[in-house]
């Protein structure tokens, strides 16, 4: 390529907002030095929304306010004349809502694509374009020869059907572009992204109408067949390699055109057998009994089923029986220097991620106070957090919590310290896996030391209720000195035995009755346990809102089982001479943590202070209930660092 060309490329985006395109402008930001103008329908909604999404600096990128649906993109003179002068267009905007009505569909669509191609021949007239690049649905029969009987196939097989408009317009505007391109010359490249999901590490899976749809017809009970069985698939492609693949083709020097599927072979992927025991798995759910043929499954939905289920029936048309020509696909890959990658090992991610997402309230409230902090992976554990400069803290949750509940302690250590700060979800909680070891409280000891050994150098580890437990046994089994340890409110055998007997009790049932008891527990239930736990808030809304998100937590079967193990470790898994905390006692003796820290709750009713811990730890007495670093941040965060000293936190920052 032509380094000094490429430079003074301008590329005219669409869709640069959307899940593929917040993506693909990150990594032109990043890897690039290309000129972006982005047509948005606001430019300060759209600024917000990339910076948001991790895009740092906006040097290179200029916002062009207008609308696919309007005449002329809704255009003034000046910004239509910037864009006849960009070399290369990139058109991937239209909303992934696949219930859109005729109309809208046609004018986001159909509209969108005579408009684009209308501008893509005045700049092939003045001599600036270079390359247009498409980005449509993989189930469009385009580019594969006999485009005219397609488009006829096309035209018969939604004709008066209002239920399939988004993928008939769709459709329609790639054949329609494609006849422009032929017509007028000009290098054309269909990318054909087949499901999208979270990128990797994370698999952040913010679009929620592809495999989310399944996702959540599993988490709703109402999926207890596979889909067309195993000669079916649900083809997935992970948005960073799909913009990774954009920013290639965009920076082509010579490009020739082409049409690719993104895509893997069909036997080198997951059939709907193995994706629903995978996800299945994942959720903590039965097996699917059997298997129904898909037409079966979308007469039904058709019949009622989406109403009652609340899954749209045009959700079932992205999994087929189809193999696809990827030959065009792995030359492309093959000039990228790279392989396709294997979806098996991200998809545990992913069906956490939406699992998480579908249910829970916490991320749109945090996020609305916080903006600022990002997602990371530590070993199989989903991290929220925030980077800085020097000795990391590593905060572990407790139960009725995922990481999104102590945001707002992190984020004051962060502000207070200019440390690194990393709140992990505890697997099967949050968006974390669940893990694969029998016995929970080991498994969630396991996945933490996997995850400390991804943070070099010396940590302050925070652990509060049983995830101070699980934080402590992490450190011995580790067996690293460079981690200093403070357990807030620590809980393992230390339980109140008269409080507790009726749970105690429950806990004996089998673990689906136990669940589903947990599952069917009420928001106000849930407020009322908080405010007679000793808590002490300023305002009695702070229990009802932690209150709705443990309720919506705990919708998740994969959640609400992650709980129902660690009660059962906490109450029932004891019986040795020796407590929990009688064992750890070993920690000074071997030459681990220097000054552990323990806070304790005096407040708290339901567990005791854990007298081997007298010895050895340094001790901080406060006035509240279990639930203090919720409630009370800027006092527990005060407590840290004053445990922490100066010499463990940034003073450069």
């Amino acid at each position: 390529m032509n380094e000094a060309r490429l430079e003074q490329t301008v590329l005219f985006m669409t869709g640069s907002t959307g899940f593929i395109g917040k993506e693909t402008v990150k990594q032109l930001v990043e890897k690039t030095d290309i000129h972006m103008l982005l047509l948005v329908r606001s430019e300060r909604r759209a600024r917000s929304v990339l910076e948001s999404y991790g895009v740092r600096g906006f040097e290179r990128i200029t916002f062009i306010e207008g609308d696919l649906s309007l005449t002329g993109l809704g255009l003034v003179r000046a910004d239509r004349e910037r864009i006849r002068k960009a070399n290369v267009i990139l058109h991937a905007g239209g909303t992934m809502d696949i219930t859109l009505g005729r109309e809208t569909a046609e004018k986001t669509f159909m509209h969108g694509a005579r408009e684009i191609a209308q501008l893509a021949q005045e700049m092939k007239f003045g001599g600036s374009l270079r390359h247009f690049i498409h980005v449509v649905g993989f189930m469009s029969p385009y580019g594969q020869g006999n485009e005219q009987e397609k488009q006829e196939q096309v035209e018969m097989n939604h004709a008066g059907n209002q239920e399939s408009a988004y993928e008939e317009m769709k459709f329609k505007a790639d054949a329609y572009i494609r006849a422009h391109a032929k017509q007028y010359d000009y290098p054309l490249s269909v990318v054909n992204p087949s499901t999208v999901v979270g990128p990797r590490p994370t698999g952040e899976t913010e679009q929620t109408g592809g495999i989310g749809l399944l996702i959540g017809a599993v988490q709703k009970g109402f999926m207890p067949v596979v889909p067309g069985g195993s000669s079916y698939w649900l083809p997935l492609v992970e948005n960073d390699v799909v913009a990774e693949t954009l920013v290639f083709l965009i920076r082509d020097e010579v490009p020739f055109g082409g049409t690719y599927p993104l895509l893997a072979r069909k036997e080198e992927s997951p059939d709907m057998k193995e994706l629903l025991h995978l996800i299945t798995k994942q959720l903590d759910v039965p097996r699917p009994a059997g298997s129904l043929p898909l037409s079966w499954i979308q007469r039904l939905m058709s019949l009622g089923g989406s109403r009652v289920s609340g899954i749209p029936s045009q959700s079932l048309a992205f999994i087929t029986d189809r193999t696809f020509p990827v030959e065009e696909t792995e030359g492309l890959m093959q000039r990228m220097g790279r392989n396709w990658p294997d979806i098996r090992e991200q998809l545990p991610f992913i069906i956490a991620d939406l699992d998480y997402r579908l249910l829970s309230k916490a991320e749109a409230e945090h996020k609305h106070v916080l903006n600022d902090y990002i997602r990371v992976r530590l070993g199989n554990l989903a991290s929220l957090g925030w980077e800085g400069e020097g000795e990391p803290w590593v905060i572990v949750h407790g139960l009725l919590q995922s990481a999104d509940d102590l945001l707002p302690l992190g984020s004051q250590l962060r502000k207070l310290t200019g440390n690194p700060v990393w709140i992990v979800d505890l697997a099967g909680f949050g968006r974390s896996p669940v893990h694969q070891a029998e016995d929970a409280f080991t498994g969630q000891v396991n996945a933490l030391v996997e995850a400390l050994s991804e943070v070099q150098g010396p940590i302050k580890l925070v652990g509060h209720s049983v995830g101070a437990a699980i934080a402590a046994a992490a450190l011995k089994r580790s067996g690293r000195t460079d981690i200093r340890l403070a357990l807030l409110q620590p809980v393992a055998d230390n339980v109140n035995e008269g409080n507790n007997g009726r749970l105690k009790q429950v806990l004996h049932l089998p673990r689906r009755v136990v669940r589903t008891l947990l599952r069917s527990k009420s928001r106000s239930s849930w407020a009322r346990m908080f405010s007679a736990s000793g808590e002490e808030v300023v305002d009695k809304i702070s229990f009802t809102r932690l209150a709705e998100r443990v309720q919506a937590y705990l919708r998740s079967p994969r959640i609400a089982g992650a709980h129902v193990d660690l009660l059962r470790w906490i109450h029932l898994g004891h019986k040795q001479t020796i407590s929990f905390w009688d064992e750890l006692g070993s920690f000074q003796q071997a030459g681990y943590n220097a000054d552990p820290l323990v806070v304790w709750a005096e407040k708290d009713r339901e567990y005791h202070f854990p007298a081997s811990l007298h010895a050895g730890y340094t001790k901080v007495g406060l006035p509240y209930g279990h639930y203090f670093p919720v409630f009370q941040v800027e006092r527990t965060a005060e407590i840290l660092l004053g445990w922490a000293g100066e010499r463990d936190v940034n003073n450069n920052r």
